[in-house]
């Protein structure tokens, strides 16, 4: 169910907020403390493939890489500042400007702090460190314009300190070939559901199977031979490779939210779930869901949600809003569309 993907929050909030507010643009590089080189990225990039750039560990030369720096620029418009901020506090905004830095296989967060309280118009230079030990696959870069105290406003305007202002588009940096699986690891196999007494009746895709709650199957149905072709497909180019992803999208959203939804129902009062996958699932989406840095705060929260009858349907507003960015639908089927066009 793995890929690495491009993620992007889009946030409703009851105050005025800029999704787009931000111009972020990154230049150059530097691998391990060399002279920093241009990127050269075509217009509206956003993916950093630096897999063919950075040294292999078996490299004799050079050696295994350390750390990438990443260097650009943040522009804040004043249209920005207008639209965020009361009349009285738009000469010294009180906001922070950073870069926040996430890898999902590793569950790494972190963020480069560009500009200290007050924060006004201007272009600001960027400066972000990727460290080895730290990131694999692909690292997720995206500025916010944060409110760095609480003040009182009629309401169209936040006034609480840490509350996002504004953000801008991400940049996704691939800093080595996504791995083979990724978190949870639940076995998969093909057979064929007609003919396999416990699984579902009629025409089901998948079907995800918890008899062995310490390790769940995913199975896959193969009376739809169309369909389990496609999945079998090894290219990265054309069109079948598009709909095998169209596919897996289908399927990785079912199979999240069910995992997501048993892990939370599986989380006792200290916080504690009982196997690795279950836990593997928290440290994956709990944070984002409830878009706070600590795991154990996050998990605590899912498991009252959970259990509340109020809370539940806002719960699984939330989690259908996360696989949306997890998974990116809307890429892969614009991928798909675009392949359509040139057959």
């Amino acid at each position: 169910m793995s890929r690495h993907t491009q993620r992007h929050r889009s946030t409703t909030l009851p105050f005025e907020y800029r999704d787009s507010g931000l111009d972020f643009e990154l230049e150059e590089y530097s691998i391990d403390g060399s002279k920093p080189e241009r990127l050269d990225l075509k217009a509206g990039q956003r993916e950093v493939d630096f897999t063919q750039m950075l040294p292999s560990p078996d490299d004799a030369d050079h050696g295994d890489w350390g750390k990438i720096t990443l260097f650009g620029r943040i522009d804040v418009p004043r249209e920005t500042i207008e639209a965020v901020f009361p009349e009285e506090e738009r000469d010294e905004p009180p906001a922070k400007l950073y870069v926040a830095v996430r890898c999902h296989e590793t569950i790494y967060r972190s963020k480069s702090v560009i500009s200290d309280s007050p924060t006004p118009q201007g272009s600001y230079n960027v400066s972000v460190r990727l460290p080895k030990e730290k990131v694999r696959g692909t690292v997720e870069l995206r500025p916010y314009l944060v409110r760095t105290r609480d003040t009182r406003t009629d309401g169209r305007y936040a006034g609480k300190k840490n509350f996002r202002l504004a953000s801008g588009k991400i940049y996704s940096i691939v800093v080595d070939l996504p791995p083979g699986e990724q978190p949870p690891a639940i076995d998969g196999e093909e057979v064929s559901f007609s003919q396999t007494s416990y699984l579902p009746e009629g025409d089901k895709l998948y079907y995800l199977d918890f008899r062995n709650e310490s390790r769940p199957k995913l199975w896959i149905n193969s009376d739809h031979p169309r369909i389990t072709d496609i999945l079998q497909s090894q290219g990265s180019v054309g069109a079948e490779a598009r709909m095998r992803d169209v596919v897996l999208d289908e399927v990785s959203y079912g199979v999240w939210s069910q995992l997501i939804v048993r892990a939370a129902c599986a989380i006792d009062e200290e916080g504690e779930v009982e196997h690795e996958w279950q836990q593997t699932v928290l440290d994956t989406f709990a944070r984002n869901l409830y878009d706070v840095d600590d795991t154990s705060e996050a998990t605590h929260q899912l498991r009252a949600d959970v259990v509340d009858t109020e809370s539940l349907p806002h719960l699984m507003e939330r989690i259908d809003r996360e696989l949306q960015e997890f998974i990116d639908h809307r890429t892969q089927l614009i991928n798909l569309m675009e392949e359509g066009l040139r057959i």
